[in-house]
């Protein structure tokens, strides 16, 4: 596709020519506190007080988003007629059908009303709102012919988390936690406020009622799309398991993982051969409205990852199988998608702690697969080949840093963006260039480092070095766009292309967008201006991959400060081609990810028990259980795959250490500090690091109930206690638990209880906390029992 003009205007390169051909990409900057950013305060009073004046501001801003997203989807349609295709579509019988990125399908927590800036991991619902009132109103499309679908995974243990906080009356459905409201109880996404919203603005006289499908999300109906009538529907794409039918198996000879993937019908239609079953599930016409953020494990989370692992059904199961295809743990509350490959190497688990099986040559087992982007691209491919046209608009308002996973740990920062388009592979590119590239126009090119398509997008890194006795930070350049393959796959697979123009309106500087050598700006008096993020965008679960230059310099400089060879046995673990450098594809042959994916699940379903007492078991299982394959030494088969992946943990907590604005002494170089850009010795590190995993982040100011410590004693509290200090609130134990027992504790006020923790020598805490016992014995580090050893964790292997 090629823009009608050449445009050639000035910049600091001097005169250079405007991008004009390639895919399509509409975009619109906005002022991101005129959007959407603020509006959960104010949703809180609307809840709770009924605040028709809050209703109206944030109306208000949905409105602002919607003027803004008509500037990027009209410049879209102008450049492709997008609109042309998807009314021939929907014409023709096919549903509208909008798949946001619900992670943690909570933006209403249901005691405080709230959302946080560190739980924050979906796309807004308001941003939803405005990109199906641009459908309604400038495309023709009434809001009966749209329906919203999801496979969160997450859904299953917030409907039964709900339930147990709701109460009374009726359960709490996947979809009704998709609503964010059932009956009187408020917790979950928010597509009750869709409803109201689109209701609210639709013009005098309309025949429309978005309310209308409400009653059948609360109620768990399943009606199927083409018997909604004027309803408009939610459907949870993970619910195949009540009624198989619901899904369909789509055949992918080529498949890199798997040749067969059984996708929701509401996707894909109905069987071909079958008239009332096409007539029932029409296909759709899929839209794709990811949060533009960062991942623990592909380089970031977009287009291709919502739709690469979100469209994969949680509850799919083979006929008389009691294991789920896709999800795990096999309970009524699976909720993460563990049996879909996540990195290449797949290891064979150990079914009891969850940990990688080691054959008899001391080699762990795994199998080679085509990893998270075989994983993703495969299930795209499947749902594209059943004539589901795609279209992908991304909510970059407000992108999310540091984590994607909605755990507290991430940060939202205000970026402004929206972006569209039909070409998944353009889209995302343009995207992870914005995301990770820190510098300006003139100096990136100059900086001449090649993203792997052509473009100049550095990243600047704080980089450590060794100066004398000090490990102090400079800094350097990296590029980890071309350390990723899952964009160049999908163009190998024909699934899009890498050359891209943008066309749209900045409102922030009140002049159209553009580009330049795929570079994000603004045209105004005949001169490009640039426009990147000022922000330093990684994953705190992967920094090895995504700060390599930094991650790399740390361990050149306590190599020899320490006389170690970490750098040396890091690449030796996951550098598979030799080459000095680490891709996204690169994870090893030790199977990583594994546990997490495994055991993370198990802890989550927890979460969703009546009985809350096991979800301190969860936790416990999946800290203690990858912690001990981080050392021979601490664990009686002498496991080790998790001990180079660890030093990435640290490494981010020495960066964390590095940047404390004050000196303090490093217990094991004394003519070292770390702190005010100095970073610790790894024997300095370790040291603090093992501590704040057993006894939390803050200690010893303070002990953590979610550490090794506070999870053994608020087990003994449930167990034995009555829970008198974690407290009976369900899903949000006292965090003040672990001090009110010690001081207790301390005052005479009851007996010990009975719990110990097992931890390797040199890591109780000085005898400063009670229940702890230091021991040289593989078979019990980091492990625990309670009431005179009837229960231990792990649990006892199963005999044969």
């Amino acid at each position: 596709m090629t823009q009608k003009n050449d445009i050639t205007v000035k910049s600091d390169m001097g005169e250079i020519s405007l991008d004009n051909s390639g895919a399509a990409i509409g975009a619109a900057r906005v002022s991101p506190e005129k959007s959407y950013i603020g509006s959960p305060a104010l949703l809180k009073k609307v809840i709770e007080e009924d605040d028709q004046e809050a209703w109206a501001e944030i109306k208000a801003k949905i409105d602002y988003t919607y003027e803004n997203m008509d500037k990027a989807m009209s410049a879209l349609d102008q450049a492709e007629g997008l609109l042309q295709r998807v009314q021939a579509k929907i014409k023709a019988g096919k549903k509208l059908l909008l798949k946001p990125n619900l992670v943690t399908v909570e933006n209403i927590e249901p005691y405080s009303h709230l959302l946080f800036n560190g739980v924050v991991a979906n796309t807004d619902w308001a941003f939803l709102a405005a990109v199906m009132r641009w459908f309604h109103d400038k495309g023709g499309v009434r809001y009966s012919r749209m329906c919203m679908g999801e496979a969160a995974s997450n859904s299953t243990y917030r409907a039964a988390q709900y339930t147990q906080v709701k109460k009374t009356g009726r359960a709490v459905t996947p979809e009704a936690a998709y609503e964010g409201k059932c009956d009187d109880f408020y917790g979950g996404w928010g597509f009750y406020f869709v409803r109201r919203y689109l209701a609210e603005t639709l013009p005098a006289g309309s025949d429309e009622n978005p309310m209308l499908g409400y009653e059948e999300s609360l109620s768990g109906e399943f009606v199927a799309p083409g018997d909604v009538g004027d309803r408009l529907m939610i459907y949870d794409l993970n619910r195949l398991h009540d009624d198989p039918n619901r899904g369909r198996a789509i055949d992918l000879p080529d498949g890199e993982c798997f040749k067969s993937i059984v996708l929701h019908k509401a996707i894909v239609g109905g069987d071909p051969s079958d008239p009332e079953d096409c007539r029932k599930y029409p296909g759709c016409v899929l839209v794709n409205v990811p949060k533009l953020k960062v991942h623990s494990q592909a380089m970031f989370t977009n287009a291709i990852k919502n739709l690469g692992i979100g469209l994969y059904p949680l509850q799919a199961n083979h006929a008389g199988c009691k294991k789920w295809m896709y999800g795990t743990p096999d309970t009524d509350i699976p909720v993460i998608k563990s049996r879909i490959p996540h990195q290449v190497w797949v290891p064979e688990l150990d079914p009891k702690q969850m940990i990688p099986v080691k054959g008899e040559d001391g080699v762990y087992k795994v199998e080679k697969t085509g990893g998270l982007t075989g994983t993703m691209l495969d299930i795209i491919r499947a749902a594209a080949g059943q004539d589901v046209m795609m279209l992908h608009i991304v909510d970059g308002i407000e992108t999310v840093n540091r984590d994607h996973q909605g755990v507290g740990l991430g940060q939202a920062l205000a970026e402004g963006l929206i972006m569209a388009s039909s070409d998944v592979a353009a889209v995302d590119l343009m995207c992870a260039r914005y995301l990770f590239c820190n510098m300006g126009l003139k100096k990136a090119v100059e900086a001449g480092l090649d993203d792997g398509f052509g473009g100049a997008f550095p990243q600047i890194q704080p980089v450590p070095k060794l100066e004398g006795k000090a490990i102090t930070t400079g800094q350097a350049l990296d590029n980890p766009i071309s350390r990723d393959f899952s964009i160049a796959k999908a163009i190998e697979w024909g699934m899009g292309q890498s050359d891209y123009f943008i066309t749209g309106w900045d409102d922030v500087s009140g002049a159209p967008l553009a580009s330049y050598g795929g570079r994000l700006g603004y045209v105004s008096d005949g001169a490009f201006t640039d426009i990147h993020t000022k922000h330093m965008y990684w994953d705190i679960y992967k920094m090895p991959w995504d700060l390599q230059k930094t991650f790399f310099g740390y361990l050149d400089a306590v190599d020899e400060l320490e006389g170690l060879s970490m750098k040396k046995e890091f690449l030796e673990a996951f550098d598979e081609t030799g080459d000095g450098v680490v891709s996204y594809e690169e994870n090893g042959k030790k199977g990583i990810f594994g546990p997490s994916l495994f055991l993370g699940g198990q802890f989550i379903s927890y979460r969703g028990e009546k009985d809350q007492k096991n979800v301190f078991k969860g936790f416990f299982d999946l800290t203690a259980n990858p912690l001990r394959g981080t050392d021979p030494a601490w664990s009686a088969e002498g496991h080790y795959f998790n001990r180079e992946f660890f030093w990435g943990a640290q490494a981010v907590v020495a960066m964390a250490m590095a940047f404390i604005k004050k000196d303090v002494p490093d217990q094991f170089y004394p003519d070292m500090t770390w702190g005010n850009g100095a970073w610790p010795s790894f024997a300095q590190l370790k040291n603090a690091h093992i501590h704040q995993i057993t006894y939390g982040w803050k200690f010893p100011k303070r002990i953590g109930l979610f550490s090794l410590w506070g999870c053994a004693f608020g087990y003994a509290d449930r167990y034995l206690n009555n829970s008198r200090f974690v407290g009976e609130k369900f899903g949000v134990p006292n965090p003040k638990a672990p001090h009110l027992y010690l001081d207790a504790l301390k005052n005479g006020e009851l007996e010990p209880l009975d719990f110990v923790l097992y931890v390797p020598e040199g890591f109780g805490a000085g005898g400063m906390v009670p229940h702890v016992q230091e021991t040289s014995d593989p078979a019990k580090v980091f492990t625990a029992e309670f009431d005179g050893g009837k229960i231990q964790w792990p649990d006892r292997p199963l005999e044969e």
